[in-house]
């Protein structure tokens, strides 16, 4: 039986992390990509005796001509791809509209929106017509427009329509949708908080206690309750689901 492959972006974040984690649970060998050169130490650091089934790519997604040399790579190392995970993102800096600059705008849309689709465009001719899968993560924020943070909102907001235009073109062979996490316990998150809280002028952990006081569950998720719904939505399990955003959000949005 042939091992299937995914190629998991933002690998060495805590949700591309976990992401690896839980395909490697599930028996795929993995491509760990990030733009950082840390993301070659992950193999070693996972839990496990799946190291020897990752290879780690160092690429800028939102270079043309990095995401080539890593189709190139991936088909040399591989010679196959089964599901394609998009975990990378940002989040952008705390400024109303009036204060942002656009460089900064145009960093957050590159690598929330652009990234991936120069990946679907170079990767999807390679990805199995038998069960193969696209999977990009999305926002709760995406659902809506928050104060302060239009680019991120607007980027994430995005995502989830080409997602719907993608699976449109690709089906029937393959299946394609998005996650939307609400508030994920990883460092991005951790980040935008301290931002929003230098905006506001209070401390961290006041502007934890606010948001995580709106979250119905009233925590922030594990990253592993992101990388569980981007495993189930690869496999045989979520067969006739494609052009869906899935909720992984603690309630903080219901539709």
């Amino acid at each position: 039986m042939t091992t299937p492959v995914a190629l998991v972006t933002g690998a060495a974040g805590g949700i591309g992390r976990a992401t690896v984690q839980a395909f490697l649970d599930k028996g795929y060998e993995v491509a760990a990509v990030d733009a950082v050169d840390s993301v070659r130490q992950l193999p070693g650091e996972l839990d496990g005796d799946g190291a020897d089934r990752v290879k780690s790519f160092v690429t800028d997604i939102t270079s043309e001509d990095s995401v080539n040399a890593l189709k190139a790579d991936v088909s040399t190392t591989f010679g196959r791809l089964d599901a394609l995970a998009m975990v990378a993102g940002m989040v952008q800096t705390a400024a109303p509209v009036t204060e942002l600059e656009p460089d900064h705008w145009r960093q957050v849309l590159d690598v929330n929106l652009t990234g991936p689709f120069l990946l679907a465009r170079a990767l999807t001719p390679g990805i199995s017509r038998e069960g193969g899968t696209i999977t990009m993560v999305s926002s709760w924020w995406g659902r809506s427009g928050h104060a302060y943070f239009s680019a991120y909102c607007a980027s994430k907001a995005a995502v989830i329509v080409f997602v719907q235009a993608l699976a449109e073109e690709l089906a029937p062979h393959i299946r394609v949708n998005t996650v939307c996490p609400g508030n994920i316990d990883t460092g991005m998150h951790r980040a935008a908080l301290q931002s929003e809280a230098d905006k506001r002028g209070i401390s961290f952990d006041e502007m934890k206690g606010i948001e995580w006081a709106k979250i119905p569950l009233k925590i922030a998720g594990p990253p592993a309750s992101i990388a569980n719904a981007i495993v189930w939505l690869a496999s045989a399990e979520a067969s006739y689901v494609t052009g869906a955003s899935l909720d992984v959000n603690g309630g903080v949005v219901f539709h």
